[in-house]
């Protein structure tokens, strides 16, 4: 992976952006995409665009989603602990004893969030002989609470108050091989994947390969409660055909049922969708593009939903032919999830071949 791109990525995970909570990493995809796009926008609730071949025809939107994980404050008891609920699917069980950072808006609040940390009982004070307090579960709302080393609830108060978010304090580290691990790689990728799919179409375009479409990549909102920023932007944009980036469950490791989740691994490619939101003719495209630039592609089954923003764009307006691409990851969902980074680069090429095969005019459609 190039320099300049790879740091890019370092930097989206390290700029927190909790569903409801992106702009900073919204405000940092926009500055990275600028200069290699003809319009720049955000839309009322922040979504982010960059529009490269404006008289275009046809429209794509290459999307992923800016939002991560978190937790939100919903309480401050009288001895200044922080009470929370998840925003987005965090399990509790995760996210006990994890350092945080509370993004706090209390009137004495500086510039930077609060260092902080999740509660957790330790083992020696569960035992049933000493209390009978032993912990079978985590639950948001009984158990589990962040401690800022505030004394009394008037103190924390003077710096956090109930609807501020809270990020996990743990960032992007690079491992053996083409391995990443990192807090937010869901989705920080999906947002990397459609930046560089429009860098380097661009580029493509300035070094004499002709571009009929106008390329849309958005940075959209709030997709890890409901995928609603992509429904907004798809109705705005109203784009011929969508490509969603995001990620997937992988199997490589202990544990895993292939019978339930299917056999999709680190380092064996990109992963299509087949089924509910993944168009036929979008999925066909991806393939045959796949097979000529020689991309080994991994496949996964989506019968109902795709749990991504795809499921939200194409039911917008009349439909919108989308296509989901996924990227695989092992330990979803938690503030050490790990990618590989080839994977990551073949999406980025997918992106670009994809974008750049599209005939002037040419629409998709399912033909019975």
């Amino acid at each position: 992976m190039e320099k300049s791109p790879l740091q890019f990525l370092r930097s989206l995970v390290a700029t927190p952006g909790p569903t409801g909570f992106e702009a900073p990493v919204v405000k940092r995809w926009l500055e990275y995409v600028k200069p290699f796009a003809d319009e720049v926008f955000t839309d009322s609730y922040g979504n982010g665009f960059a529009v490269l071949n404006p008289k275009g025809d046809p429209c794509v939107m290459l999307t992923g989603h800016a939002d991560e994980i978190g937790l939100m404050v919903t309480y401050i008891d009288d001895e200044g602990f922080i009470w929370v609920k998840a925003l987005g699917g965090y399990d509790p069980k995760v996210v006990t004893s994890m350092r945080v950072k509370v993004h706090g808006s209390g009137p004495e609040a500086k510039s930077g969030p609060l260092p902080g940390l999740v509660g957790a009982l330790p083992p020696h004070m569960q035992r049933a002989e000493q209390g009978d307090q032993e912990l079978k579960v985590y639950r948001f709302g009984e158990n589990v609470y962040v401690d800022i080393g505030a004394r009394s609830r008037k103190e924390c108060e003077r710096y956090v108050r109930v609807g501020d978010a809270i990020s996990m304090d743990y960032g992007y580290r690079e491992l053996r091989g083409d391995l990443a691990c990192g807090r937010g790689l869901d989705n920080k990728i999906g947002i990397w994947s459609a930046a560089e799919g429009l860098r380097r179409v661009r580029e493509a375009r300035d070094q004499g390969s002709p571009l009929a479409a106008k390329v849309v990549a958005m940075a959209s909102v709030q997709e890890e409660i409901g995928g609603y920023g992509a429904q907004m932007a798809a109705f705005r944009i109203n784009p011929d055909v969508a490509i969603a980036v995001d990620v997937t469950q992988s199997v490589d490791h202990p544990a895993t049922e292939k019978k339930k989740f299917g056999d999709v691994r680190l380092g064996r490619g990109p992963v299509v969708g087949h089924g509910s939101a993944n168009h036929p003719e979008v999925i066909s495209r991806l393939e045959r593009i796949a097979r000529r630039r020689r991309l080994e592609l991994q496949h996964e089954a989506a019968p109902r939903y795709t749990g991504t923003d795809g499921d939200n764009i194409y039911i917008t307006r009349a439909g919108i032919p989308t296509g989901v691409v996924s990227l695989p990851q092992r330990y979803m969902h938690s503030p050490s999830e790990m990618v590989n980074l080839r994977d990551l680069e073949n999406i980025a090429v997918l992106l670009t071949a994809f974008c750049l095969d599209l005939k002037a005019g040419e629409r998709f459609a399912v033909r019975v």
